[in-house]
């Protein structure tokens, strides 16, 4: 199974969000070097703890610091911006590295206080469609100048968690990414088939191959105790309380600790514990190959939103051995 990492920059506790776009570049390295297939950058606005704003620029100082490794937005969301300017940030950034970048496309308008900043204006499911559309014809027709013309882009990830999605994808004849961490319904495994096997299946009957990826949060403990404390980091974050503003650095374990989960939080907390893989390393690994195969993947895009870059470079690292290197071998 290939293996992928979508990143959010994450601000430790004692760190500087420059610190944490450094520690990016070092997972990013470090991605290349364990044999992963993609390694992606979220777009997030007014989150203290998560810096990475701009996707493509940061996907720019990737590309220059990596060497063969795909390096993609997941996502840029699309109602912040013209489609013709992403096209032109594409363009540019695959006529200078050639067949290595992944253009990810989101539907997130962001807060109310992000929507104001940006100048954003809320679109509707048919504008996102008709602004995919466009974006796809700018990007690979000859109709309207792109600079640079000549630059051939890879097809468009599509980030999901719905039918609607997972059918304009294939419409288009583009990838889907379906994204598990945000789903927190009791029926998510049978949600996300149903997307992925819409995908596929409409995919096939236009003669085209699908191509497709699950993105999931997941964190890992040295033992059963550390799992626990490193998946009440994320119980705290996921409150996203004060539009997650709530804390300027990602708790740490200490912090988590301490925080006074409140009895209205308690169902929140159950229902995103869906969203999450979380355990020991034999634990995870065993679910993660249990979503592989229910799902039919063929590509896993792993989330390690857990405090300190030491651990979410372990994180990557165990996956890799266990997921990765493995099946290479057999």
């Amino acid at each position: 199974m290939k293996l992928s990492i979508l990143d959010y920059a994450i601000v430790d506790e004692g760190k500087t969000a420059i610190e944490a776009i450094e520690e990016s570049i070092e997972l990013a390295r470090l991605a290349e070097k364990l044999g992963y297939s993609r390694f992606w950058m979220a777009e997030h606005h007014q989150v203290p703890a998560l810096a990475s704003s701009s996707p493509e620029l940061l996907m720019l100082h990737l590309l220059q610091n990596t060497e063969k490794i795909q390096i993609g937005s997941g996502g840029i969301m699309i109602p912040h911006y013209s489609p013709y300017k992403i096209s032109e940030w594409i363009k540019l950034l695959s006529a200078l590295y050639p067949d290595r970048v992944n253009l990810g496309i989101g539907n997130n308008p962001g807060t109310k206080v992000v929507q104001k900043l940006m100048d954003t204006t809320p679109i509707t499911r048919d504008e996102y469609n008709d602004s995919c559309r466009e974006l796809l014809e700018l990007l690979t027709g000859t109709e309207t100048l792109v600079q640079p013309p000549e630059a051939k882009v890879s097809p468009m990830w599509l980030l999901s968690t719905s039918e609607k999605s997972a059918n304009l994808a294939a419409e288009l004849g583009q990838n889907y990414v379906y994204g598990l961490f945000f789903n927190q319904a009791v029926d998510y495994i049978e949600t996300a088939k149903r997307c992925l096997n819409t995908y596929r299946t409409k995919m096939r009957e236009q003669q085209k191959t699908p191509q497709d990826v699950v993105a999931v949060f997941i964190a890992i403990g040295e033992d059963e105790q550390e799992a626990k404390d490193l998946v009440r980091s994320l119980d705290v974050w996921l409150l996203g309380k004060k539009e997650f503003t709530e804390f300027d650095r990602f708790p740490s374990i200490q912090t988590a600790k301490e925080y006074e989960i409140s009895e209205a939080d308690i169902e929140k907390v159950e229902k995103n514990r869906t969203r999450l893989v979380w355990g020991t390393k034999d634990v995870v690994v065993e679910k993660l190959k249990n979503l592989a195969e229910e799902f039919e993947l063929e590509e896993l895009m792993c989330i390690p939103l857990v405090p300190t870059i030491e651990r979410r470079k372990n994180i990557i690292e165990i996956l890799a051995k266990e997921l990765m290197e493995k099946e290479e071998k057999n």
